[in-house]
């Protein structure tokens, strides 16, 4: 071996070195959760799950109610909070008119409600249908909040659906 060959050694191994140094005093922590490929990240997107916990799925009201909503998010990350919120409180205005099921993403319910919405993801049903137009402009209730609709247009959604 050459001492050129020598001195390419020795730089190789250095950076070798400090590669190793990094890695271990970073450690290997878990990365953002990622928006689905080719959408964009929007405000409130979802924060790692910490913990692996899901929630129970939740009913209210009765079931042939003039309004049937099943909303499948991800409850136990609290990235849908605002739009849980929105759900709950159209339900409390209207609780005699009103089916809301609330499935967790990532619970055990989960699967089953999946295909009842057509989506492995992210997805909200008000009486079979989550593409909707308000005020001349479409919304669709999947993804993430503030992506391809905004919390605050659930409640007016529910009270066309109502009329």
């Amino acid at each position: 071996m050459g001492p050129t060959e020598k001195k390419i050694a020795v730089v190789l191994v250095l950076v070798l070195i400090a590669m190793v140094a990094v890695y271990v005093t970073t450690g290997n922590k878990p990365q953002p959760n990622p928006t689905m490929p080719g959408q964009p990240a929007a405000a409130g997107a979802c924060a790692p799950s910490t913990g692996g916990g899901f929630a129970e799925t939740e009913e209210l009201g009765k079931p042939g109610a003039k309004v049937e909503i099943i909303a499948v998010v991800p409850v136990a990350h609290g990235c849908h909070n605002a739009t849980i919120a929105e759900l709950k409180k159209a339900y409390e205005k209207h609780p005699d008119e009103i089916h809301l099921t609330i499935v967790d993403l990532m619970g055990p319910d989960a699967a089953n409600y999946r295909e009842q919405v057509g989506s492995p993801y992210t997805r909200i049903l008000i009486n079979g249908k989550h593409q909707f137009e308000l005020k001349g402009r479409k919304v669709s209730l999947d993804m993430v909040e503030g992506g391809s609709y905004r919390p605050s247009d659930i409640g007016p959604i529910i009270e066309a659906e109502l009329k």
